[in-house]
């Protein structure tokens, strides 16, 4: 078994206005996992882009503007985003105060293809 400790951990800022936090991955010694915590800060954009697997992203905290393919939703605290494999999603914070998401991929490596 093992345990990973978030505080032994540092974030990385991945876009502007947004730190992530890896759960676990390959590197960490997953076979198939990926799991990261990402804040996002008020304005903060994570561009369309999309993945050979699908991704789930579980809104913790906030509200996000969410584009899946062609569809624009507005999600919030509670709300899971599954996004398919091969289809465009990203996420923009326009409600003016800290977002939070967990995204998780069934994959050690995630992969990832910007596409706007």
């Amino acid at each position: 078994m093992t345990i990973i400790d978030r505080k032994q951990a540092s974030a990385q800022n991945s876009f502007p206005g947004i730190d992530r936090w890896t759960h676990v991955d390959g590197e960490m010694g997953a076979q198939s996992l990926s799991v990261m915590d990402l804040h996002m800060s008020a304005e903060s954009t994570v561009p369309t882009h999309t993945h050979p697997t699908e991704e789930a992203m579980v809104v913790l905290e906030g509200q996000l503007e969410a584009i899946i393919g062609d569809e624009v939703v507005t999600v919030q605290q509670g709300q899971t985003i599954l996004a398919p494999a091969g289809v465009r999603h990203g996420l923009t914070n326009r409600s003016g105060a800290v977002a939070r998401i967990m995204a998780i991929f069934p994959t050690a490596t995630v992969d990832r293809t910007f596409v706007d």
